[in-house]
Parts: structure tokens; C-alpha cells; sequence
């Protein structure tokens, strides 16, 4: 049950969860900010949210405000792809969609990375069971842990993602996806 503040919230609402980790955590390696986000939103019901941000950095506390959304735009973040993908996220094919649209990408200079993924989804997709597998995706933007294991992107280096929501009832089962990322200066 949700506590009478988030209740009374306009909705859609943005989620941040900004993380502050002990300084012997390497900012850059493991600790994916999705693998914090995903649970939370999921608890606080995913359709409330049409955008659900996380920061991680060195610092003795976390915290979650939690407001009513407002539009965002990626422009001037770099590196753009647009894809579109059919069927379930549940299954292979449709990370290869992803990553066979976004191919060509130029992987983005070791260090810490920003990141956004903007989803248009049917009106009977839960937006945040298509994260992992999306992000999971993206290894021609971030690399790979380990050359021989697909699905295994560099997304520990990620230190800030934003996530989005827009509904478009013509897609179905389609998705539309804007992926945006940048390379940023050293983690702190």
C-alpha cells in the first residue's frame, strides 16, 4: 500500500533513487542502477510512473523523491538510436532486435556513462518488465564484460539513468525505444 503522499500524487509521476555507496565501491563495476529501480517501481505499481530516474555515487545516504512528471527530451544527450521491437521481451529475438538496430554503434569511451531509454509501449505493457532485456541489449553502446557472453553489457559504468513511459495504444505488443547515452567525466 502506497503511503498518502504518493496516493494523493498527480500521476504519472517520476521516481528518482539517488544511491550513495561506501567510497571502497568501485562506481563503475556492478551495482546496475536498473537492478535498484526495477523492484521499487514494480512495489509502487510501474503505471504510475511515466519516468523512473537513479544516480549512484560515493556518499553516506540514498534518497527517493518522488513528483509528477514533467515532458522530457534527450536532445543534446550524443549518441541517439531509435529501434523498434515485436514480440516478448522474454525472448531472445527480441534483445537481438535491439542490438541488431543499434549494430553500427560506436561503443562509448571507458568511464562513467549516462544513459536513457525512452519506451512507447500498448496500453497493456508493463514498461519496466522491458528493462532488463533492453538494457541487456546494448553492448555495441557500452561493451562487454567478458567478449564471450552475450547479454553481459558494461552497464555497471552506467551512474545515471533515466527511464520513460509513453503510452500509445496503436503499438499492441510493438515497442518503440529511444536510446540515448553519453559518456561522462570520472565517477565520484
Amino acid at each position: 500500500m502506497a503511503d498518502p503522499p504518493l496516493r494523493a500524487l498527480n500521476l504519472p509521476a517520476a521516481l528518482r533513487l539517488d544511491i550513495g555507496l561506501p567510497s571502497s565501491v568501485d562506481l563503475l563495476h556492478q551495482h546496475d542502477l536498473d537492478n535498484y529501480l526495477f523492484p521499487l517501481v514494480s512495489h509502487l505499481g510501474s503505471n504510475r510512473f511515466a519516468s523512473a530516474w537513479a544516480t549512484k555515487a560515493t556518499g553516506p545516504t540514498s534518497s527517493i523523491p518522488i513528483e509528477a512528471a514533467k515532458g522530457v527530451r534527450p536532445d543534446g544527450m550524443g549518441l541517439m538510436y531509435r529501434v523498434v521491437t515485436h514480440g516478448s521481451a522474454e525472448k531472445a529475438a527480441w534483445k537481438r532486435e535491439i542490438r541488431d538496430q543499434i549494430a553500427a554503434a560506436e561503443p562509448l569511451r571507458d568511464g562513467a556513462v549516462e544513459r536513457q531509454l525512452a519506451f512507447a509501449v500498448g496500453a497493456s505493457r508493463n514498461w519496466a518488465n522491458l528493462w532488463k532485456a533492453a538494457i541487456d541489449s546494448l553492448d555495441p553502446i557500452l561493451g562487454r564484460e567478458r567478449p564471450d557472453r552475450e547479454w553481459n553489457p558494461r552497464d555497471g559504468r552506467v551512474t545515471r539513468l533515466g527511464l520513460h513511459r509513453e503510452v500509445k495504444p496503436a503499438l499492441g505488443y510493438d515497442v518503440e525505444i529511444a536510446i540515448a547515452a553519453r559518456a561522462l567525466g570520472p565517477a565520484t
